[in-house]
């Protein structure tokens, strides 16, 4: 029995290789209308017109722009807005981008065609939430980062799960053995994430933060990354809290960033109005 599930093994991680090799990674295109507002949002000449007709098409998505629009994290002031130009004010280009870009996320994860992988996708993507919302507390605490690029990289992180669990539906007895799969899903995710992320045409620092591990500069006092922050943001996801304090002296990117036990409660709250707030909107 032990030897037929590492041949299993064997077969599926194989075939990741070979499709690794062959550049045949792929998932679902993204939705036009992403793809519409980041165009947008790299010409020099991007406004609210032209932002607000693209995402007009899109009801749901229009929807989820005024609940955000309208939450605690993002209505500080509680004014309740009720049109979409002003929604957009509000938000900004790059938080409707990601708002966009969660919902095909979402849709991807609840796809209906993996039944046999759902319950598994839907815990990816609850991690992924965490993570993201995680990485866009980082973020916010580093004047040289981009919070929302940052939140970006979360979401985007483990894809690469996504499309290991819906290929091994073709492999049932591997797919039975959590122990294989688990290892496959952390040891192929960072390299599946990147390619999938890099056919998407993302930037090249989003790309990179798939897979820190091969780019993140060891040397403490070097410029922080997005790949920096997705390591931060992962020990403090799955990390124990015990061990903080020597995580935030000895870990590199967390001294490139300035973390500490003494930033870590107001962190803390950071990411936990983040992820309540997409938790809700997009729920």
């Amino acid at each position: 029995m032990e030897a037929r599930e590492k041949s299993d093994q064997f077969r599926f991680v194989s075939l990741l290789a070979l499709e690794l090799d062959n550049g045949d990674i792929s998932l679902p295109s993204l939705p036009d209308v992403v793809l519409k507002i980041r165009n947008m949002l790299e010409r020099d000449d991007c406004d609210f017109g032209r932002i607000s007709k693209a995402v007009s098409v899109d009801p749901v998505l229009v929807s989820k722009l005024f609940v955000f629009a309208n939450s605690a994290l993002y209505n500080r002031a509680n004014v309740k807005i009720e049109d979409l130009d002003t929604a957009i004010g509000r938000l900004g280009f790059e938080v409707v981008r990601n708002t966009a870009m969660s919902l095909a996320m979402k849709q991807l994860y609840d796809s209906d065609k993996h039944q046999k992988t759902a319950k598994l996708q839907r815990k990816v993507w609850a991690h992924g939430m965490k993570l993201s919302s995680m990485a866009y507390a980082v973020a916010q605490r580093h004047p040289g980062l981009n919070q929302e690029s940052a939140f970006l990289c979360g979401l985007m992180n483990e894809i690469g799960k996504l499309y290991i669990l819906t290929k091994a539906e073709d492999f049932p007895e591997f797919l039975g053995n959590p122990s294989s799969l688990n290892l496959v899903l952390e040891e192929w995710n960072p390299q599946i994430s990147k390619s999938i992320i890099e056919s998407w045409g993302f930037p090249e620092e989003v790309v990179q933060s798939a897979d820190p591990a091969s780019y993140v500069d060891q040397d403490p006092e070097s410029v922080p990354s997005l790949a920096d922050v997705i390591v931060v943001a992962r020990l403090l996801i799955d990390g124990n809290e015990a061990k903080l304090e020597k995580i935030f002296e000895e870990d590199a990117s967390c001294r490139k960033l300035g973390l500490n036990e003494e930033s870590a409660a107001e962190l803390m709250s950071g990411y936990r109005e983040k992820l309540q707030t997409m938790q809700q909107s997009l729920g």
